[in-house]
């Protein structure tokens, strides 16, 4: 049976919230025209030895074949910078809804924006740590599906056959405040289908507040969705955790796996068929920020 077809609890943010041109997108999402400023995440020159950059940081598999924590993704400084940017100009959406039967029980602040350009400097950032955690992954590979003609092409093209693999974030980037006693029930998230825009459909659609991919080779990516979550958190706190309810686990009488909030830390998980149920517990004392966005995969 699918994970679809069990009765089991979804994130409000992911089911049902296919990726559209923003005039279509999801009725939280941010109209303003205007993205996440460029100075709340540095550019990094990998080869300045006295700069930290992710791929030196430590992968720690904290699920196997499932859920992965990189520490010091962000700085200090940007973790910081995030905040203070949510606080000091955005008003926060107010989610609060209890548990249904599709929808798990949530409470906490919510500032959510379009920006493929932020998107795709998040996935800059973590990309080594993707490339280490892709193979580990059961995520289907689309390009199987290709006819044969369509492969002859894709090859006759750029010498290459083509894959389904990890390609951006993204662009739908939200981020969350937990204060004390909010919490996020045990749910699982979807996958979502991404339609990457090209320079001529945002023109006809005169559409100035979404701005288009950045990363090369974008108008020749097919079959995008999301295939893994990613929590970059802001911010340390008491209580919090982002706990897994591996089935395993439970046959055995084994304990969940929980990591908490470390400011800079990112965490990875697969989702969609593949999704482990999983829940943000109650916040104990101090404030937990969180910012979201998911790994999308494309046929290139």
């Amino acid at each position: 049976m699918s994970r679809k077809q069990r009765n089991k609890h979804y994130g409000s943010d992911n089911r049902s919230s296919t990726l559209l041109p923003i005039a279509n997108s999801s009725k939280y999402s941010d109209n303003s025209g205007s993205g996440f400023p460029e100075h709340l995440l540095r550019h990094i020159n990998i080869n300045c030895g006295n700069q930290h950059h992710p791929q030196q940081a430590t992968l720690e598999t904290l699920v196997p074949n499932a859920v992965f924590v990189a520490r010091d993704a962000l700085s200090s400084k940007e973790c910081q910078e995030w905040i203070n940017y949510a606080e000091n100009n955005n008003a926060w959406d107010v989610v609060s809804h209890p548990a249904t039967k599709w929808i798990a029980h949530r409470e906490c602040g919510r500032v959510q924006k379009n920006d493929w350009n932020m998107s795709h400097r998040l996935y800059q950032r973590i990309e080594s740590v993707v490339q280490q955690i892709s193979p580990q992954l059961d995520i289907f590979d689309k390009a199987s599906l290709q006819s044969n003609s369509e492969k002859y092409i894709a090859i006759t093209k750029s010498n290459n056959l083509p894959k389904y693999q990890p390609i951006t974030c993204n662009p739908n980037l939200r981020l969350y405040k937990y204060t004390k006693g909010q919490w996020f029930g045990r749910h699982v998230d979807d996958s979502n289908r991404i339609d990457i825009p090209s320079v001529s459909t945002l023109s006809k659609c005169n559409n100035t507040s979404m701005n288009a991919p950045t990363f090369a080779g974008a108008a020749n990516v097919k079959e995008a969705q999301t295939e893994i979550t990613v929590l970059f958190y802001l911010s340390s706190c008491r209580g919090g955790a982002t706990t897994f309810h591996p089935p395993h686990q439970r046959k055995k009488g084994g304990a969940s796996v929980s990591f908490t909030p470390e400011e800079g830390a990112v965490l990875l998980h697969v989702h969609g068929d593949h999704c482990l149920e999983h829940e943000a517990e109650p916040v104990l004392e101090g404030v937990k920020y969180v910012l979201r966005t998911d790994i999308v995969y494309g046929i290139v």
